[in-house]
């Protein structure tokens, strides 16, 4: 599947849109820290702020936390993308628990999965949000081909 869209992150104010620093040194539920990273979107922005406020709350303040943001927009176009909330073409069921869990063995499970299809050669993921209900995110792996990945500044930015 292709993703041809604007797409919502959140970044520290004055940031670049596409800025990657962070992403390669962090994990998260779609990545593992020190091996490959991705760049985590919403497909809304009320997708975006709810997932930044669910990491506020999890994570133990620093810097980074204090640091104001914004939202900002990119427009993508990711080609190809397994959908893993579209049961017809997801290797899973979209209801799958693990897939919004938040345990360790339910964020390993993600990782697990992101590893087998991106084995697959797909350089984008679409799963359903773990901080919103009935929200999506758009996961980049940005090592992929650079031909399959396209991103541009979306020319918007909301504080956050």
């Amino acid at each position: 599947m292709r993703v041809h869209r604007k797409v919502w992150r959140y970044v520290p104010a004055g940031a670049h849109p596409l800025h990657v620093g962070y992403i390669l040194r962090a994990g998260g539920r779609w990545n593992r820290q020190g091996v490959y990273g991705c760049l985590y979107t919403a497909f809304t922005q009320q997708g975006t702020r709810a997932e930044y406020h669910k990491y506020i709350r999890r994570e133990t303040p620093s810097r980074f936390n204090r640091e104001p943001k914004e939202l900002v927009s990119i427009q993508v176009v990711v080609d190809p993308v397994m959908d893993l909330t579209d049961k017809t073409i997801s290797p899973i069921s979209p209801q799958e628990p693990f897939l919004i869990g938040d345990t360790p063995a339910d964020l390993e499970s993600c990782r697990s999965l992101a590893d087998s299809i991106r084995r697959m050669g797909y350089v984008g993921i679409i799963a359903p949000s773990a901080a919103l209900p009935g929200e999506n995110n758009l996961i980049i792996y940005i090592d992929g081909l650079a031909g399959n990945i396209h991103l541009d500044e979306g020319g918007d930015r909301v504080p956050l």
